[in-house]
């Protein structure tokens, strides 16, 4: 195992940047203290230059005080005029000397910070020049008691012995300070380059160092653990990393690996919640879809009947209303208003038992019509068929003819007799006036048959496959003359009796004979048969 001070990455990470630090720091204030040392001895020589320049404009401004003066000896020179021009030359001479006095002062000043002695060094070169602001001040009192100009260049001559040597030494001791500085800036600069090259090279080498030792080795690592993390995020938690020296990457690592057995962990768990979810969504989708279709047969079922009782209601009330209608004609005999009586009474109780039924299937679950198949003769229900719509016959002017032999069947004879009703109020409405309509019925050991014939004008093939279909009616129907449920309600009511109920035009032959070949429509029921009487 990897000693703790030779794995810690954090300790050598802090090490090698304090290293740097401290090489960058040290860099840094070499260069501040070369700079600074530069600047200062640069100025030195400036200044000192400035010292040269001001000496020598001192010693031109002498010489033109000199000139002046022995050109102004000339007998043809006023004395007016030769006082204005050496008053000038002597004032030029003075502020000259006075430059010169502030440069030794500004000089003094600045060798404060180089110590007492060099401060006194440069404060001894003002007695120079005060010795030659003497020499100056002798001179123009000589050229100002003196008119001739012999005796003036005797003067002149001995000023300049005196005064050059004192002017020259001022400025080659400005020169050496010059020289001087430029000698100390070349000889640091010297020194500081090799030191700068020395530094560049310890700075690149522990860079170097640091990048091969500690920066790459990272870099690997942590593009292990970006590859790593990539492969997380793809969805594959089988992720292998590397061992390394470093305790801390080891415990990234370490932490890496655990979170990606923790994701493992949780997208197993969160695949089986969502097998779990989608199998309750679809069972309960399934029994949605289940309760919807149901609801939604029911509510069909609901519609269908509430559609096809009201169609079934116009057939009693069309009675109730022939029979009203006869009876405000005119007065009756106390038989037939007695028999009208009867057929009122028959048809409102079918009325009334046609509400219950609405008031049954509405308040039911499924909204349908419940049958109640007993034994019961086919024969009768007929007879009371035609005895229901008789009076309708008799003002059509239609004759209703009947081979009713007993015919023993199984079925709800009350609902059996209102389709039996509605079949032959179809036939009287389409034959013609002063025909007839045959209602027959035959019985069989299993099965007892009725059928319903009559002269119309019958139906086409494309009718006959479409006229037991719910709203559809036949073309030689007026627009308004039903609804186009009667004979998809007597279907339903005779299948729903494990019976059959057919169509055919033209009208078949009959037992007795059809009337009229070639046209008309009749209508075959056939229920399961009952037991004989």
């Amino acid at each position: 195992m990897p000693s703790r001070a030779g794995s810690s990455l954090r300790l050598r990470l802090i090490v090698g940047a304090a290293v740097i630090a401290l090489i960058a720091v040290f860099a840094a204030g070499l260069a501040v203290w070369g700079t600074t040392t530069t600047s200062r001895l640069i100025e030195r020589a400036a200044t000192a230059q400035i010292r040269i320049d001001l000496l020598s404009a001192l010693s031109a401004r002498v010489s033109d005080y000199a000139v002046v003066a022995v050109e102004t000896t000339k007998p043809s020179v006023p004395k007016s005029a030769r006082d204005a021009r050496l008053a000038s030359q002597q004032s030029q001479v003075e502020a000259a000397f006075a430059s010169v006095d502030r440069a030794l002062v500004a000089a003094v000043e600045e060798s404060k910070a180089d110590g007492e002695e060099e401060q006194m060094r440069r404060a001894t070169r003002s007695l120079g020049v005060a010795r030659m602001r003497a020499q100056f001040q002798s001179l123009s009192q000589a050229v100002d008691q003196t008119d001739e100009s012999s005796a003036l260049r005797v003067h002149l001559d001995g000023f300049a012995t005196r005064f050059s040597p004192l002017v020259n030494e001022a400025i080659a001791e400005e020169q050496r300070d010059r020289n001087g500085s430029r000698a100390a800036v070349d000889k640091l600069q010297a020194k500081l380059i090799p030191m700068a090259v020395i530094l560049a090279v310890i700075a690149l080498g522990l860079v170097v160092l640091f990048y091969v030792f500690l920066v790459r080795p990272l870099t690997r690592q942590l593009s292990h653990i970006r590859s790593a993390a990539a492969v997380i995020g793809e969805g594959n938690f089988e992720v292998q990393l590397p061992p390394t020296s470093s305790r801390e990457l080891n415990h990234v690592f370490s932490e890496l690996s655990r979170t990606a057995d923790r994701l493992k962990d949780r997208k197993i768990e969160v695949d089986r919640n969502r097998s779990e979810l989608n199998q309750i969504i679809a069972a309960r989708t399934s029994e949605l879809e289940d309760a919807n279709e149901r609801l939604s047969r029911i509510d069909q079922d609901r519609r269908r009947f509430f559609a096809d009782v009201g169609h079934e209601l116009r057939t009693p009330l069309t009675v109730i209303l022939a029979e009203s209608e006869l009876g405000l004609q005119g007065p009756l005999d106390p038989e037939d208003a007695s028999e009208s009586l009867k057929v009122i009474h028959a048809r409102a109780k079918r009325l009334n038992r046609r509400i219950d039924d609405l008031l049954r299937v509405a308040r039911s679950e499924t909204g349908e019509i419940q049958l109640d198949p007993l034994p019961f003769d086919l024969a009768v229900c007929a007879e009371n068929a035609v005895a229901d719509v008789a009076t309708l016959a008799k003002r059509r002017g239609i004759s209703l003819e009947t081979d009713l032999p007993p015919s023993p069947a199984t079925g709800d004879s009350d609902w059996c007799r209102q389709v039996i009703s509605g079949l032959i109020e179809n036939a009287l409405k389409h034959a013609a006036s002063g025909s007839v309509v045959e209602v027959a019925t035959v019985a069989k050991a299993d099965q007892a048959t009725l059928t319903v014939t009559d002269d119309g004008p019958g139906l086409t093939e494309k009718e006959i496959e479409t006229v037991f279909n719910r709203f559809a009616q036949g073309s030689r129907e007026a627009m308004g003359s039903g609804f186009g449920v009667g004979l998809a309600l007597a279907r339903w009511v005779i299948e729903g009796q494990s019976g059959t109920i057919d169509l055919f035009s033209p009208a078949l032959s009959i037992p007795r004979g059809a009337k009229s070949a070639g046209r008309g429509v009749t209508v075959k029921i056939s229920l399961p048969g009952g037991p004989s009487s």
